[in-house]
């Protein structure tokens, strides 16, 4: 027996080329000949290396698995996973993004509707958010800010510009630098389309075709959403840089939080990090070294639309002991 050209030659028979044998037997040295049947030659002991090492390989999991091996096949599938959840993650940011900006507003109205009954509004009061919220935002896109009576600390943006602010934390905030910091943040989750991924990924494309939920629904959805740490991260580096371009101090923002850092103490420390949000304590020490010394800023309100802002709430009715969390 002897091998040349890519031919095998046994004494007494034709030469066989190699690529038309085939291994029928995995654990045996077995080999049928295509489109020869009946036609087989068997080994009874193990031949040469050099003609060993080019008879085809017994199939075990499939022709593509045993051409690069088991192993190789399941780096593959590892790999090619990664990248189709990371072009699923991709896809959803590129398809909030073409969401036309007008559909997105009349999603916000609805969803803001739901708050209609703990909507707080003066004169005075609205006038002061909005011109707050015209030296934050960047673009030419509305922002339409309401502060609704909720005894929470917190705030949401809601998908087309919207944002509502609770009253909790009107009143937890210890001057407008602070609450600007936080409103400057929500408007970065809006310019970033944030809000329309986290629908997104909840709801699917029932959203786009008024299948995946109610108004209240998304809502709730967005009261409870988390966003990912780079989301966050990012409305918070967005928040920064608009609060220097508005000449507005970071550090009030920075004092905010090292308050928020004490309380969340008592929620197991390390667990904090566990959670979508970057921890108080790491927000503190981004807006605190953007707080410059040496550079000149000026309030975001004046005392006179503070205390406007601070009394908008006046003459509504909190909604009581509620569990909003986001």
């Amino acid at each position: 027996m002897s091998l040349a050209d890519g031919m095998l030659w046994i004494g007494g028979f034709d030469p066989v080329a190699l690529s038309d044998l085939q291994r029928i037997d995995a654990d045996r040295l077995v080999f049928g000949r295509k489109g020869v049947d009946g036609w087989r030659l068997g080994f009874d002991e193990e031949p040469p290396g050099p003609i060993l090492w080019q008879l085809p390989a017994g199939a075990r999991y499939g022709g593509a698995i045993d051409r690069v091996g088991l192993w190789w096949a399941v780096g593959i599938a590892m790999v090619v996973s990664a990248l189709v959840l990371l072009g699923a993650i991709t896809g959803l940011d590129l398809l909030a993004r073409a969401i036309p900006y007008a559909w997105e507003q009349k999603l916000g109205d609805a969803i803001s509707g739901d708050f209609g009954a703990q909507a707080c509004r003066t004169a005075g009061g609205q006038k002061a958010l909005d011109d707050l919220a015209r030296r934050l935002s960047p673009s030419d896109r509305p922002i339409r800010i309401g502060v609704v009576n909720i005894p929470v600390v917190n705030a949401v943006a809601l998908p087309g510009g919207r944002i509502l602010i609770f009253q909790g934390l009107i009143e937890k905030a210890r001057s407008p630098d602070e609450v600007a910091g936080v409103l400057a943040h929500e408007i970065g989750h809006v310019e970033n389309r944030h809000v329309m991924v986290a629908l997104l990924r909840r709801f699917g494309l029932g959203l786009l075709i008024g299948s995946g939920g109610t108004a209240a629904e998304y809502g709730q959805a967005l009261l409870d959403a988390r966003y990912s740490r780079a989301a966050e991260s990012e409305a918070d580096a967005f928040s920064v840089k608009q609060l220097l371009q508005a000449g507005i101090s970071p550090a009030a923002t920075a004092g905010f939080f090292r308050r928020m850092s004490k309380e969340e103490a008592g929620m197991g420390g390390p667990l904090v990090y566990l959670a979508s949000h970057p921890s108080s304590d790491e927000r503190r020490r981004r807006f605190e070294a953007a707080a410059k010394a040496g550079t000149a800023f000026r309030p975001a309100l004046s005392p006179p639309q503070w205390a406007a802002l601070r009394s908008i709430c006046a003459g509504t009715n909190p909604l009581g002991d509620i569990d909003l969390r986001f």
